[in-house]
């Protein structure tokens, strides 16, 4: 296995259990192929600022990636017919990338007491579990793993929206009387 999806896995697993811990999501990473699709849309564009952004700034930066996933699970949620087509410059606030997070907790959840807090606690340990696994900067390893790590926070983000919007892991049964 390629170390890079080895530590996307162990990065996912790690964070999937301190948002558990947490009282964040309930041990199952919740998603819909319409959020990760937006992903795949809003991806280049949200990886060029938080790569101007990282060394200064590296736990807001994967903190967007987070708020920027409770968004697209919020509007998908609310109404995704009307807000799937909407640009990356939708999440972002008057000042760009640097008020992105106020802009979506104020204009897009409307709350944030729950989504600050969230994403402190999942921003800063994902912070500190790419730091210990030491890639050496500048390389192209460090830089996938970078990238893999804002990733991981987008869907984590999206699961705990969707969490908190009630949405729940269950099962479809197979054949009858199930």
């Amino acid at each position: 296995m390629d170390p890079v999806d080895k530590y996307r896995e162990d990065l996912t697993r790690y964070l999937l259990s301190v948002s558990t811990d947490a009282g964040l999501l309930k041990g199952t990473l919740l998603s819909s192929p319409d959020i990760d699709n937006a992903w795949l849309r809003y991806a280049p564009s949200f990886y060029g600022d938080a790569v101007r952004n990282f060394n200064d700034y590296p736990e807001y930066c994967l903190a967007c990636a987070g708020y920027l996933g409770m968004a697209v699970a919020e509007l998908w949620d609310r109404d995704w017919p009307r807000y799937e087509t909407s640009p990356y410059s939708f999440f972002l606030g008057q000042r760009g990338f640097d008020d992105m997070d106020d802009h979506i907790t104020g204009s897009i959840l409307k709350e944030s007491k729950h989504s600050v807090a969230a994403m402190q606690t999942c921003s800063s340990s994902a912070h500190h579990y790419l730091m210990r696994e030491c890639p050496e900067p500048g390389t192209a390893q460090a830089y996938r793993m970078f990238l893999v790590t804002v990733e991981v926070m987008f869907k984590l983000g999206a699961a705990i929206r969707l969490c908190a919007l009630g949405y729940k892991f269950e099962e479809v049964g197979s054949g009858a009387g199930k």
